[in-house]
């Protein structure tokens, strides 16, 4: 259907994010089949038909798709019974209550980070306090020692903006490896001196006799800080901005916090961190009068999805009251993010104590979108405190 207009869609290009609300409108509506073969990619972009295409593991799979031949076995690059059988190990060590017992100290370190700007009356949000508190709280909660923390929190924010004129394999590969040796000294360690930390869990996590091996753990390890740290500080910090644009709904959840958990789905609707992400098609796929061909590379958007009429009333308003019964901001089916949990604890306490200190903060300037084929982010907010 892309063929037959001058419409293009290009998350390549430098000034997509730009644009992205208006263009995802077009594809929606006139285009919710598209195909760019000069990038060699299909998207589809209406929320029922994500919604569904995240369930038919028969026609898309997430195997052989061209992130996943530089990265160790990980859950978003497989399916089943390969990705049942280590979703489960996992769930043994990186349980509900291991998350919620982190909300002590994720509420301890915002505090912390809220001190040290004490004293000021401007900040950069994203250095400050929207980048650190999941940092910190991911590597902890892995066991990554203090003094390595920045090495592997580096690497991670190397995969977030992207270079159109790179392949995939460029981005991913050098800071990839950096991460697996770090990853692979911490895994010798724990298996010599295990300790109260998600390395040694899944070392010891245990099914039918079966235990996770040496690259399975290193590829779940990877995939919760690449997502654990990079995802949750855009959500931070996309949040942060839409209530300074809104200061009215950014009283209301001063004034009423238990508001929060509703508002950071909202937040996460409206500007999606993961705007997208890949499968593969097993076989052809008819939807909409077209038909994608088998082994052919096709982007789910969950960011056009979150603001489809289709489904939500006035998408393009943001409105923290709004009663979200569905998003897909965290994917959907088998590969419905795992740390989810995690993502919305530690927005709800950034958002509690961010607004207790400073309920009437307001931006400095509007804040730029990084350049990435697939998040939404802000490079640097300047807050006036």
């Amino acid at each position: 259907m892309g063929e037959e207009s001058d419409f293009v869609y290009d998350p390549y290009v430098a000034a997509f994010q730009d644009r992205a609300h208006a263009v995802y409108r077009r594809l929606r509506d006139e285009h919710p089949v598209y195909h760019n073969p000069e990038r060699g990619i299909w998207a589809i972009s209406r929320f029922e038909d994500v919604w569904n295409a995240t369930l038919d593991v028969e026609t898309l799979t997430t195997e052989g798709i061209e992130e996943a031949q530089s990265l160790l076995p990980m859950l978003n690059y497989l399916d089943p019974p390969r990705h049942d059988r280590l979703r489960t190990l996992v769930s043994r060590a990186f349980t509900f209550r291991r998350v919620g017992a982190m909300e002590d100290r994720v509420r301890a370190i915002a505090r912390e980070l809220l001190d040290g700007l004490s004293g000021r009356d401007r900040c950069e949000l994203v250095e400050d306090y929207a980048t650190p508190l999941p940092g910190r709280i991911i590597a902890e909660m892995i066991g990554v020692p203090p003094e390595r923390r920045e090495t592997f929190l580096g690497h991670t924010r190397r995969m977030l903006t992207t270079n159109p004129s790179l392949s995939i394999k460029e981005t991913i590969e050098e800071p990839s490896r950096r991460i697996y040796e770090e990853f692979g000294l911490l895994l010798d360690e724990r298996r010599r001196r295990p300790a109260e930390d998600l390395m040694s869990a899944l070392i010891a996590a245990e099914l039918d006799d079966e235990t996770l091996s040496d690259e399975e753990i290193l590829g779940f390890c990877y995939q919760l800080i690449v997502a654990g740290n990079d995802t949750t500080t855009s959500l931070i910090g996309n949040g942060a901005v839409l209530l300074a644009r809104h200061p009215d709904q950014q009283k209301r959840l001063a004034e009423s916090p238990d508001r929060i958990p509703q508002a950071v789905e909202e937040m996460l609707r409206y500007e999606t961190p993961a705007q997208a992400l890949p499968r593969r098609t097993r076989r052809p796929l008819e939807l909409h009068g077209c038909r994608v061909p088998e082994n052919e590379r096709v982007l789910l958007l969950w960011a056009a999805a979150n603001h489809d009429e289709r489904e939500f009333d006035e998408p393009e308003r943001f409105d923290v009251t709004r009663k979200i019964t569905r998003h897909l901001s965290f994917g959907h089916g088998i590969h419905f993010c795992l740390g989810a949990s995690l993502a919305r604890l530690e927005a709800r306490v950034a958002f509690e104590e961010l607004l207790a200190r400073y309920p009437d903060y307001r931006l400095l300037e509007e804040p730029g979108w990084i350049h990435s084929r697939w998040a939404r982010a802000h490079g640097e907010i300047h807050l006036a405190l």
